[in-house]
């Protein structure tokens, strides 16, 4: 497994960051009264999107772990817990998205699910 490059920014952009826990339950509508919820899973699918800035030369180094390492981010890598600081595994749920923010600076917006 691949572990997040060193090179690039380690911590998470706070202003961008947000965790969506994964459903574990149903939820089955009655024709009369409240509708009927039971679980499905045991530990659900934790959605994390979130943002670091890159330079024009980090750039390369993010495209390289992504297309090639991460095989276009079908493959899972390695990256700390922004709550605990221990390693977690993470799959890109979708494509990442770079946005220029001036000169050389560039934000990268991604959406990772936490394997459970």
């Amino acid at each position: 497994m691949s572990s997040w490059p060193i090179s690039l920014q380690q911590k998470l952009n706070t202003a961008a960051f947000q965790l969506q826990y994964g459903i574990t339950s149903i939820r089955s509508e009655n024709e009369v009264g409240p509708a009927k919820v039971r679980s499905r899973a045991t530990d659900g699918v934790d959605v994390y999107t979130c943002s670091i800035l890159l330079d024009y030369d980090e750039q390369a180094t993010f495209e390289t772990f992504y297309k090639t390492t991460l095989n276009n981010g079908v493959n899972v890598f390695q990256f700390d817990d922004p709550f605990t600081g221990s390693p977690v595994d993470f799959r890109f749920k979708s494509a990442p998205a770079i946005t220029p923010i001036g000169g050389r600076t560039f934000q990268l917006t991604m959406s990772w699910e936490k394997m459970p």
